[in-house]
Parts: C-alpha cells; structure tokens; sequence
C-alpha cells in the first residue's frame, strides 16, 4: 500500500507538465545590452541576474535595458537617547527598454524593507547584505515581468 502511494505522489509531481513560466527558452527576445554606470553595484548585480537572457535560439526582438538604480537608507525611528532604533532601506531602479533605437517601456521600481539596529555594528553589516540582495532579487523579478510583457 505504501508504495502504490509513493508511486501515485510520484506521478502527479512528475507527470503534470510542470514547466517554468519565465525561461529563456519561451522568451521571443533577447538581452542585446544592458547600460548602467559602472559605479552602480546595484544595476551590476541586476544586470548579472538578467545575463541569462542574452542566450536564446529563436528570438524575434533585440532590447536594449538601461538601468539606473539608488540605494538609501533612512533612520525610521530613534530610541529616548536619540540612537537609531530602526532603519528602512530602499532600493530605487529606473529601467528603460529600447527595441532599434525607440523606448519600448520606462518603469520606476521602487522596493523598501525596514528593519531594527542592533548593537553588533558587523551583524548589521551583513544583514544589511542580505536586506540588499533580497531586495535586488525582488526587483529582478519584476524586471523579467516587464520585458515578458
């Protein structure tokens, strides 16, 4: 009994034609060149994330995407002393898309996530990162939304 159950939950996961609804395969484009300032870190690590759409086979448009991003982060809140108790952080980005020489789309992103100081000033560092690189991740998701669209 148990393993009819196994081989059952095996074939509905296997067998439902799961496939990925953003890959480079379905796109009918392709990422010619993606502009940014090179002191940008942020529009660096978007522009990595999106490389793997300059490799496709059948595609029908070449963009081009200018990025533009800024991060800031902001004191929300500050304790009795005056110390910063809770800091937000905000990632902006500013994407163009060009198909031959015409803006196809402009959007502004904009992602935020606040978050409490601590005392150790190198975990905050880090976790500052990691507040950083979700937020990118978040953004390059909405950018693969906008150009599949």
């Amino acid at each position: 009994m148990r393993k009819i159950l196994l081989l059952l939950c095996f074939l509905f996961v296997f067998g439902c034609g799961y496939q990925p609804i953003f890959s480079s395969k379905d796109a009918n484009f392709i990422i010619g060149k993606i502009d940014f300032d090179k002191s940008d870190k942020i529009s660096l690590k978007i522009s990595n994330g999106l490389n793997y759409l300059k490799q496709n086979e059948n595609y029908s448009k070449i963009l081009k995407v200018q990025l533009n991003s800024k991060k800031t982060i902001n004191i929300s809140s500050k304790d009795a002393k005056g110390n910063p108790s809770v800091f937000q952080m905000i990632i902006n980005t500013n994407i163009q898309i060009y198909s031959d020489d015409k803006m196809l789309k402009q959007k502004n992103i904009s992602k935020s996530f606040s978050y409490k100081n601590t005392e150790k000033k190198f975990d905050l560092t880090q976790y500052e990162k990691t507040i950083e690189d979700n937020l990118i991740n978040s953004i390059k998701e909405d950018i693969i939304l906008i150009l599949y669209n």
